[in-house]
C-alpha cells in the first residue's frame, strides 16, 4: 500500500530542503538516503510503501547507476531525476533508464510540486525493464497482457519453434551422443 512517502537519494544534501518543502505541500513524507547503499537498503525494505523516488544526479555521484538498478525492478515507484547537469543532455538519458521526469537545478518549489503530482498521476502508465533491459509496460498497467508478453519472449529465445524442427534436433542429439 502506498503511503505518500518520497525517497530522496541525495549524496550532497543540496536538494533536501526544497524536496522536503514540495513534498510537505503535496501531503508526502520524505525519507533521505545519502548513499546508493542506503537507497538500496530502503528500497529493499520499503519499495511497496514508496510513492516516488527522487534521485539527485550530480557529476561524480552514482545516481545514474542507481537509476538503472531501480528501473529493472518490476514493481518500482516512479522515478524523478533532479540534476545539476545540463537538463537537455540528462532528460533523454533519464527517460531511457525509466525515469518519469527530469528537472534541472535550480528548481522552484512550485515546479517540483507540480512534477510530484504529475509523476504520481502517471503511475499506471509507467514503463519498467525486462530482464534484458528493454522498456516494457509496468505490471501496474491495466492493459498489460502477461501471457502474450511471455509467449513473445519464449518464441524469441527458442531456437527450435516447430515440431518438425524439434524432432530433427532430437535425432541429431541422439546421433551425437551415441558417437
Amino acid at each position: 500500500m502506498k503511503e505518500n512517502i518520497v525517497l530522496l537519494v541525495d549524496a550532497d544534501g543540496d536538494s533536501e530542503g526544497i524536496v522536503s518543502e514540495a513534498a510537505a505541500r503535496t501531503g508526502r513524507d520524505v525519507l533521505l538516503a545519502k548513499t546508493s547503499r542506503d537507497a538500496i537498503r530502503i528500497l529493499g525494505d520499503q519499495m511497496r510503501r514508496l510513492d516516488i523516488v527522487i534521485i539527485d544526479v550530480d557529476p561524480g555521484a552514482h545516481g545514474l547507476a542507481l537509476l538503472e538498478a531501480i528501473s529493472g525492478c518490476a514493481e518500482r515507484p516512479p522515478i524523478l531525476v533532479v540534476t545539476a547537469l545540463e537538463e537537455t543532455y540528462m532528460k533523454p538519458i533519464a527517460a531511457e533508464h525509466g525515469a518519469a521526469a527530469c528537472l534541472g537545478k535550480p528548481i522552484r518549489i512550485e515546479t517540483l510540486k507540480s512534477a510530484l503530482d504529475a509523476v504520481s498521476a502517471k503511475r499506471s502508465q509507467m514503463l519498467t525493464c525486462d530482464r534484458w533491459g528493454f522498456l516494457i509496460p509496468s505490471p501496474l498497467h491495466k492493459k498489460l497482457n502477461v501471457k502474450s508478453n511471455f509467449r513473445g519472449i519464449s518464441a524469441k529465445l527458442s531456437a527450435i519453434t516447430t515440431k518438425k524442427e524439434r524432432s530433427k534436433a532430437n535425432k541429431f542429439r541422439k546421433r551425437a551422443s551415441s558417437s
